[in-house]
C-alpha cells in the first residue's frame, strides 16, 4: 500500500517494502558495518514522503543534494573519521526540509568556523568510556516534540547501532552500550519504526493549518492521540489472543459445543459505549465497536475477565469514563489504590500533551512486584500500574508514553501459546497472583523495546 495515498497528495514516491524492518524482514545480523543502502533509501522515503505531502515532489527536479555534498569542503575533513559504511549512507541520504520527522530535526549542520566537528559527540563518548569518535549524533532532536539540546539520535560507528534520545537526561538509559543492549537497533530498524508510525496514522505530515483534536503540529508534522491503522492492528491481536485460547481449549480434554465455533458475537453490545459514556471518537470506542466476543472465554489473562456486553452492567464497571479535572488540581487526580485492578485505556488528553497515547494503556494490579520496565529498568517498588510499560524509548518519544494496548495482546497471546499460561473451560486459569512471577520468570513479563 501506498502510505502517501491517506494525505491525499497527487504524487508518490518509490515503493520501499522489501527494506522495511518486519519479523519476516529482519535487519542485517552483521553488525561490522551500517547497511547504508538500506538505510539511505528509507531515509530518502522519508524525505519524499514530506515532499509529496507539500506537492512538492516533481519527478522532473532532480534533487540530489546530500549530507556530504551539501557541506563540502567541511564534509571531506571528516571522512576519515567516518566507517566507510556510514560515509556512504551520508553521501546518499538527501538533506532533508526542517523538520525531517516528527522527532528528528535534521543532519547537524557546519558550525560557525564552518566545520562538521559537532557530528562527533565526543564528550559524551568520554563520559560514557567509549571509544573516540565512536558516538555520532546523525539526527537533532526536535524541540517543539519534547525534545531538548544535547539529545537526537546517537549513532555508534564502533557497534553499527542507534537509539534516540529526547534529552539529555535519558543517556543513561542507553550508555555505556555494553550494560543495555536491547536498547540499541541497527538504524534501518529505527527509520521502519518511523515509517510504521506514518502508516499505522499515528504520525501524518500534511499541509492542514491545524491538527486534528487541536494537536500541535510541528511543521507539517502531527502526532495524533490514535490511528485508525492502530485500532485494526489491536482489533487483529485480540483475535490472535483469542483464537490462540480457543486453540489450546481445544487441545484439552474440554467438551464444547460446535454450535459456538461460528458464532461471532461483538464484544459489547451496539449502546454500551454510549450507556458508559466512552468518548466518541475515541481509540477505546473503536476498539469496542469492532473486537468479537469469543463465545467460550471467560477468562482472557488471569484474574482478568471479560467486560460485561449489556450497557447498563459494562457503564458500572467504568467508573471514570468521563472526568473533569484541572491540570493543576491533583487532589482531584484518580490515585491507582483507589481504582480496582484492570486493564484501564489512557485517558484523552487532546491538545494537552505533545505526545498523547489513545492507544496506551495501564495494567493496575492490587499489589506492587518487582517488575522491569521495556528499557531494563525497574519498575520502582510503590507503583502498582508499572507493568510491561516502556520507560525510556529508543525510537523516540516521551518518557510517561504508556504501552500499546496491541501489545500487552499479543505479549499475552504469546504466553498462553507457549505454555506458560494454563488453560481450562473458561479460559486462562489462575488469579490476579500470577503476575508476582514477575520477580521469578522477569522475561515473561517485560515486553521488547517498540515505539
Amino acid at each position: 500500500n501506498n502510505i502517501l495515498a491517506e494525505s491525499g497528495s497527487s504524487r508518490s514516491t518509490a515503493s520501499i517494502e522489501d527494506q522495511i524492518v518486519t519479523a519476516t524482514n529482519p535487519p542485517q545480523t552483521d553488525l561490522e558495518r551500517m547497511d547504508h543502502t538500506r538505510c539511505a533509501a528509507l531515509h530518502n522515503y522519508l524525505v519524499d514522503y514530506r515532499l509529496a505531502v507539500e506537492d512538492d515532489l516533481d519527478p522532473a527536479v532532480n534533487r540530489e543534494d546530500t549530507f556530504i555534498s551539501t557541506h563540502g569542503a567541511a564534509a571531506s575533513g571528516i571522512i576519515s573519521r567516518l566507517h566507510p559504511s556510514v560515509a556512504a549512507f551520508l553521501a546518499a541520504a538527501r538533506t532533508p526540509t526542517f523538520p525531517f520527522f516528527y522527532f528528528a530535526h535534521s543532519f547537524p549542520d557546519t558550525a560557525a568556523d564552518n566545520d562538521l566537528d559537532g557530528l562527533f559527540d565526543n564528550d559524551l563518548a568520554s563520559l560514557y568510556s567509549e571509544p573516540e569518535d565512536s558516538l555520532l549524533r546523525l539526527y537533532l532532536p526536535v524541540i517543539e516534540s519534547g525534545g531538548e539540546s544535547g539529545g537526537g539520535l546517537i549513532y555508534h560507528q564502533g557497534r553499527h547501532v542507534a537509539a534516540f534520545f529526547m534529552h539529555i537526561d535519558d543517556m543513561g538509559y542507553a550508555l555505556p552500550v555494553d550494560e543495555h543492549p536491547t536498547n540499541w537497533h541497527p538504524l534501518e530498524t529505527v527509520l521502519s519504526n518511523w515509517v510504521e508510525l506514518i502508516r499505522l496514522g499515528k504520525v501524518i505530515a500534511s499541509p492542514a493549518p491545524a491538527g486534528l483534536y487541536g494537536s500541535e503540529k510541528v511543521g507539517p508534522w502531527e502526532w495524533r492521540p490514535y490511528g485508525d491503522g492502530q485500532v485494526a492492528a489491536c482489533v487483529a491481536a485480540w483475535d490472535r489472543l483469542c483464537g490462540d485460547i480457543e486453540e489450546r481449549q481445544g487441545q484439552g480434554t474440554v467438551m464444547v459445543d460446535d454450535d459456538d465455533d461460528d458464532r461471532h458475537d461483538p464484544l459489547l453490545t451496539p449502546v454500551a459505549p454510549d450507556t458508559a459514556n466512552i468518548p466518541n471518537p475515541s481509540f477505546a470506542r473503536d476498539f469496542l465497536r469492532l473486537a468479537r466476543r469469543p463465545p467460550r472465554i471467560c477468562s482472557i489473562a488471569p484474574g482478568f475477565s471479560l467486560p460485561p456486553a449489556d450497557g447498563p452492567s459494562f457503564a458500572a464497571a467504568q467508573p471514570y469514563a468521563r472526568l473533569d479535572v484541572d491540570d493543576d488540581d491533583e487532589a482531584a487526580r484518580i490515585l491507582p489504590s483507589s481504582a480496582p485492578a484492570g486493564v484501564y485505556t489512557e485517558g484523552l488528553a487532546r491538545g494537552r500533551e505533545l505526545d498523547c497515547a489513545e492507544e496506551g494503556f495501564r495494567l493496575l494490579l492490587p499489589f506492587a512486584i518487582a517488575a522491569r520496565k521495556s528499557d531494563g529498568s525497574e519498575v520502582d517498588s510503590d507503583v502498582v500500574d508499572g507493568l510491561y510499560q516502556h520507560g525510556y524509548k529508543p525510537f523516540g518519544g516521551a518518557y510517561h508514553r504508556p504501552q500499546r494496548l496491541e501489545r500487552l495482546l499479543d505479549h499475552w497471546a504469546g504466553l498462553v501459546r507457549r505454555g506458560v499460561w494454563a488453560v481450562g473451560r473458561r479460559g486462562v486459569e489462575g488469579g490476579l497472583d500470577v503476575f508476582r512471577h514477575s520477580t521469578v520468570d522477569g522475561t515473561d513479563y517485560v515486553i521488547p523495546p517498540s515505539w
